[in-house]
């Protein structure tokens, strides 16, 4: 499925994985979230963000940031220390210092968005990346992307 979503993107499982111990459920979690959050901001504001010279390989590498964020607050939240799952503003502030406040805003929409689509399709999804977040995930291995 993401092959033909995602065939294109800059952002590869690679960028998630630095051993084969790390090729986990958890990890190729955050790779379609990447992804994911990748789709959602060039859909709604590539053209706000290219007059601000963010380009896509811009947008490519703060998904990728962003994720591994959003992995950390995950990880918190499985493990009781946080209730809920937020997106943080700081975040996205420190990665693109020169934005508006209404932009930041607009791009926490744009991965809102992705976040609950992501989770709509891991809702029927036989893989089970988070509740077997430490599995190994074989998708790593599955190729092309």
């Amino acid at each position: 499925m993401e092959e033909d979503i995602f065939g294109d993107s800059r952002i590869k499982p690679t960028s998630f994985y630095s051993a084969e111990r790390d090729k986990t459920k958890l990890n190729w979690f955050c790779y379609e979230l990447a992804l994911s959050f990748e789709l959602e901001i060039m859909q709604n504001l590539e053209k706000q963000l290219r007059r601000r010279r963010i380009h896509e390989a811009d947008i490519a590498e703060f998904s990728i940031y962003f994720a591994k964020e959003m992995k950390t607050i995950l990880l918190q939240q499985l493990s009781g220390e946080i209730k809920m799952i937020y997106f943080p503003h700081d975040r996205v502030e420190a990665y693109f210092p020169l934005l508006s406040d209404r932009l930041v805003e607009k791009i926490l929409d744009a991965i809102a968005e992705a976040w609950d689509k992501q989770l709509s399709v891991c809702e029927i999804c036989p893989i089970r990346c988070v509740s077997e977040k430490d599995r190994y995930c074989t998708l790593f291995d599955d190729g092309p992307y």
